[in-house]
């Protein structure tokens, strides 16, 4: 039986939100062999993350905090993540953007990075709003952490109150089909994708991963011949050999980005930017992290890199 998870953010039990929330989970529900769950995570205990680092640190990569996120891997709501097939997440528009108690949810799905195992998980988002709106950029953000941790993006829906009958309608489509993805990943075992493959899928997702990482990589400026890279290496702010190593071939793979990039040959320009952006996170992982923060080199599965 495939297990699809439906997480409400809202402190609201009868708001607009899980209204659509419980639509989509019936369209899931409606999918043969696949059950649903509703959780309100007010219901559940968990603070914030402690940066602490453990999760890291342990093979086994649970958090260790004594609430249902954590106990390491025993937490209540930490399970139903880890036995869930596919998830919608749910959250209202607060401040333009997805609430706090949401936020603080993903922020605890951190171990997960450094394990994989959502990797490829089916994920559905939903962002409801009923004053000013904002609710694309709510739902591009529920977007964004979803990419963050490397989940397959179904469908994303963002909600206005004044067209909530309709909403109701596609939210019902999206559950049928994370219904059926999570049924293929009960029954086919969940494939992990590669950066390129996440990179790619994300193309057509409300957020897009391509010219953030521009942005961040040229430090704002989205000039593709400028760099963090080349500045680095030209005012000397990486000090260890093998960082420094990094940082170089970084710097090449970018240039080779930037070829593609200027040919408007999105693909291959693609294909060296997460290139480029794996060597610039394994430089600074080297240089900041390893001795000072974390003590340990970066989990296999986190931005791998081969020669």
């Amino acid at each position: 039986m495939a297990k699809v998870l439906g997480v409400l953010g809202s402190a609201r039990r009868d708001g607009y939100t899980i209204k659509v929330l419980k639509k989509a989970l019936e369209g899931a529900a409606s999918i043969s062999s696949v059950k649903t769950d509703l959780v309100h995570l007010l219901d559940y205990k968990f603070g914030p993350c402690k940066s602490c680092y453990e999760c890291i640190r342990k093979d086994e990569h649970r958090c260790i905090l004594p609430d249902d996120m954590g106990k390491n891997g025993d937490g209540e709501l930490w399970k139903k993540i880890e036995r869930a097939n596919g998830l919608i997440i749910a959250s209202p528009v607060h401040f333009w953007t997805a609430d706090a108690l949401t936020h603080l949810f993903i922020e605890r799905l951190y171990p997960f990075v450094w394990s994989g195992e959502l990797r490829g998980i089916p994920v559905m988002t939903i962002a409801v709003a009923s004053n000013q709106g904002f609710q694309i950029v709510a739902n591009r953000m529920l977007c964004e952490w979803a990419f963050t941790l490397g989940m397959k993006f179904i469908g994303g829906l963002p909600v206005h109150a004044a067209y909530l009958d309709e909403a109701l309608l596609e939210a019902k489509h999206l559950g049928e089909l994370i219904g059926k993805a999570a049924l293929k990943d009960e029954k086919e075992g969940r494939k992990a994708p590669t950066d390129l493959e996440l990179w790619l899928h994300y193309q057509n997702a409300p957020w897009k991963v391509y010219p953030h990482y521009l942005e961040n990589l040229t430090i704002g400026t989205k000039i593709p011949s400028f760099s963090i890279m080349k500045k680095s290496l030209a005012h000397g702010k990486f000090k260890k050999k093998e960082s420094i190593k990094l940082l170089k071939k970084a710097e090449k793979e970018f240039k080779k980005f930037t070829h593609y990039y200027n040919l408007a040959d999105h693909e291959n320009a693609i294909k060296h930017l997460v290139k480029a952006s794996a060597l610039w996170t394994h430089a600074t992982w080297k240089e900041f992290l390893e001795e000072q923060l974390v003590k340990v080199p970066p989990p296999k599965v986190y931005r791998p890199i081969k020669e």
